[in-house]
């Protein structure tokens, strides 16, 4: 549903979270999105030899090299006894395919360690040096599951998956539409790649460990690791018990403690101590302290049939079903959370049951639900069905910024352009910085030949996306208007 970039090439430089250096320094753009300044009033890198290590993400290499040259230092392509400063880039960490720590931040802490003055900074650090908030800002930016899906090439339902986990968390909502902070995002689909091509849990671990010693916020990355390692090993305890997060299912049987939000999770480095864990009682668990409890001690707590399933662990199934492309099981899972949801409501209503209780009080949002339900009607071909679903979830939350998005988006491939169009200034109303219906928006004017109203909707979609896919598409439709008005004139 995410509308594909204008130019398949767009992110060849960024492919799979990890950038070559080499390759990337010898890149070649046709144009860059980087205005490079005309002219210097100070020169912060003067006497400066710059080195640059993982993927930046403000820039490409060939655009950073020639910002140092411009702000009067000079660039190399490698660390050596001249090397004064190292720019860490800020997509991800700097960490090679084998999972060990650049070797350019090698050789640099070595130097540090033998005595040389050599400065190691973030890439944002380095923009702000230089001057270049606007840069700085757009890093440390907080985006959209779709913003971030364009970005870094991930889909939008893993974005989910990673925030229903604790993988990543929201830096804000409005009208329900989560802002994720760009680097911890970028963070967790690095390490997720890693993991996925094979490199240990260990290596990954003694690598953000070292790079703890020079860059700030590698301890959210190491519980990131932690949570990718275990992924359908993490157990939770909320103020219902114990549950699993990836299946949404509760384990049965289990004396909580005080309730409170807590992780169950060995630490990587203490697989010893956690295997001791396991014949420890229930009851030596501490009320005020997150407690490391190995799954298989979990495990042996039968966990809930399905025929026993309340609606939160059928809406929970319907999601890991969806992210496993099993999209008729997973319509078949929504209907059933949003059935027993129904059903437990009329027994509030009608004195049946109170609130309070514990099998009442595990209710899933309705509005979840039927956002949930469209996309996998939407996935499974349905259209139709899925643009019913979305009107229900916005039944349940008019400001669903996220469901008259998609629903826009729905009405306009199947030729609904009114409705579309309707759909899409409901979702602006609500939310006028929201850069996914801008865009949808912008679109949908030129489609129905009113590319000079599309205009106005690029410029202000720039504002809040000016480095995505979509960015220079925008800019070329705004080039493309100003030029037209002077051939007018």
């Amino acid at each position: 549903m995410s509308a594909e970039p204008p130019n398949a090439e767009f992110n060849s430089c960024k492919q799979n979270g990890h950038v070559n250096e080499q390759a990337a320094d010898a890149s070649v753009v046709a144009e860059s999105a980087l205005p490079l300044p005309t002219a210097v009033s100070s020169l912060p890198l003067s006497g400066e030899t710059v080195a640059f290590t993982g993927t930046l993400a403000s820039m490409i290499h060939r655009d950073a090299i020639s910002m140092v040259e411009q702000y009067g230092g000079r660039a190399t392509h490698s660390v050596s006894g001249s090397t004064t400063m190292l720019v860490i880039g800020e997509e991800g960490w700097p960490l090679e395919d084998d999972g060990g720590a650049s070797q350019k931040l090698q050789q640099v802490m070595q130097m540090i360690a033998d005595g040389l003055e050599v400065r190691i900074l973030a890439e944002s650090d380095w923009l702000q040096l230089l001057g270049l908030d606007d840069h700085r800002e757009e890093i440390r930016r907080a985006h959209t599951p779709a913003m971030l899906s364009r970005l870094l090439d991930i889909p939008v339902r893993m974005i989910r998956r990673w925030a229903r986990l604790g993988l990543i968390k929201p830096v804000r909502r409005i009208g329900r539409l989560p802002y994720f902070d760009y680097r911890e995002v970028a963070s967790a689909r690095r390490l997720a790649s890693l993991l996925e091509q094979g490199v240990s849990a260990q290596t990954l671990e003694k690598s953000l460990a070292e790079l703890s010693l020079t860059i700030a916020g590698t301890d959210r990355s190491l519980a990131q690791l932690n949570l990718l390692v275990l992924d359908e090993k993490v157990l939770m305890r909320d103020d219902r018990g114990v549950l699993n997060p990836r299946t949404g299912q509760r384990l049965l049987d289990f004396d909580a403690a005080e309730p409170s939000l807590e992780v169950f999770q060995p630490k990587l480095s203490d697989s010893s101590d956690s295997r001791e864990s396991d014949s420890e009682d229930d009851d030596q668990l501490e009320d005020d302290e997150p407690v490391s409890l190995p799954f298989s001690s979990g495990q042996q707590r039968e966990e809930r049939q399905m025929s026993d399933w309340n609606a939160e662990e059928w809406f929970h199934e319907g999601c890991r079903l969806t992210e496993e492309a099993e999209f008729d099981s997973a319509i078949n899972s929504f209907r059933n959370g949003l059935s027993l949801l129904a059903s437990e409501m009329s027994s509030i209503r009608s004195g049946m049951s109170s609130p309070d209780d514990e099998q009442t009080t595990l209710f899933p949002d309705p509005a979840d639900l039927n956002f949930h339900l469209a996309d996998a009607l939407y996935r499974a071909g349905r259209i139709d069905a899925a643009i019913e679903r979305y009107y229900c979830a916005i039944e349940a939350a008019p400001d669903f910024i996220e469901a008259w998005t998609q629903l826009g988006c729905l009405q306009s491939e199947q030729g609904q352009l009114e409705l579309a169009e309707t759909s899409l200034i409901t979702a602006i109303s609500i939310h006028p910085a929201n850069p996914d219906a801008l865009l949808h928006y912008a679109q949908l004017l030129e489609q129905t030949d009113r590319a000079d109203q599309a205009v106005s909707y690029w410029k202000q979609y720039l504002q809040y996306d000016s480095r995505g896919p979509w960015s220079d598409h925008a800019r070329n439709r705004i080039a493309e208007s100003e030029k037209t008005d002077r051939v007018m004139l």
